[in-house]
C-alpha cells in the first residue's frame, strides 16, 4: 500500500490507504462517514468564536476508530490570528489527542520556534506530526532533534533543500502525502522519495507502513 499521510481528496484508489483531513466546522460536526481514516481537528485558519463548542465535539470524536489522528492543528504567523489563542487550542488540541492515545497532525507556517517551544513547555505524550514540510535541511534537523515526525509532499518533486532534507530525515520519522494537490499523484511522490533515500519502492512503502503501525 501507499499511505497518503494527509489529504483534502480523497480518491479511492484501491492502492493507496488515504488520511482524510476533516476541519472541524460548524458544517463537518455531525458527519460520522468519510469513506476513509481521517485525522480531525481545529484548524488555526478555522478557530474561531465556537472553538470551545468544537473541541467539545472533538473529545467525543477523537476516539472512533476511523479517527486516526487528531488535527491538523498548529500554528500560523501568516493566517492564524492572535498567536496566543492559536497556543491554546493546540495545547487543548493535544491533552485530547492523549486522552485517546493518538498522534497530532501538525499544521505549521512562520511559527517553528513557537511550536517547539510549546513542545518544550507542555511535553506532550504522543507524536507530533509536521505535515506538508517543505523547509530546508537545517531546520529538520532542529525539529526532528525535538521529537517531531516529518511528513513530505510534492515540494520534493522540484526543491532542492527539501530533497536534502528528505534524505536526512531518519527513516522512523518519515511519513509522505499529497496534501489533496491536484496533480500530484501519492506514487510520484514515493517514487522520487525513494530515489532521494536510495532504496527500493518497496522499502520505503514498508517503513512507512511500519512508522503508521507504530504511530
Amino acid at each position: 500500500m501507499f499511505l497518503d499521510f494527509h489529504t483534502h481528496q480523497v480518491t479511492n484508489e484501491p492502492d493507496v490507504l488515504e488520511i482524510y483531513n476533516v476541519i472541524l466546522s460548524k458544517e463537518t460536526v455531525g458527519i460520522s462517514s468519510w469513506g476513509s481514516p481521517v485525522s480531525m481537528g481545529v484548524h488555526p485558519w478555522h478557530i474561531s468564536a465556537d472553538w470551545e463548542e468544537l473541541l467539545e465535539y472533538l473529545e467525543v470524536a477523537a476516539a472512533w476508530p476511523v479517527v486516526r489522528c487528531v488535527g491538523e492543528a498548529g500554528f500560523d504567523a501568516l493566517r492564524g490570528g492572535n498567536m496566543a489563542r492559536q497556543e491554546e487550542v493546540f495545547v487543548r488540541q493535544v491533552r485530547i489527542a492523549e486522552a485517546v492515545g493518538k498522534a497530532v497532525v501538525v499544521h505549521c507556517v512562520q511559527a517553528y520556534q513557537e511550536l517547539v517551544a510549546v513542545k518544550r513547555k507542555y511535553k506532550p505524550r504522543v507524536p507530533l506530526v509536521i505535515h506538508g514540510f517543505n523547509r530546508k535541511p537545517g531546520l529538520a534537523r532542529q525539529l526532528i532533534e525535538a521529537g517531531f515526525f516529518l511528513s513530505f509532499g510534492k515540494e520534493i518533486l522540484h526543491q532542492p533543500g527539501v530533497q536534502k532534507a528528505l534524505a536526512e530525515t531518519p527513516a522512523h520519522r518519515l511519513f509522505l502525502e499529497t496534501d489533496g494537490r491536484e496533480g500530484v499523484a501519492i506514487q510520484d511522490i514515493y517514487t522520487r522519495a525513494a530515489a532521494l533515500r536510495q532504496i527500493t519502492l518497496l522499502e520505503l512503502q514498508e517503513q512507512i507502513n511500519q512508522n503508521y503501525r507504530e504511530l
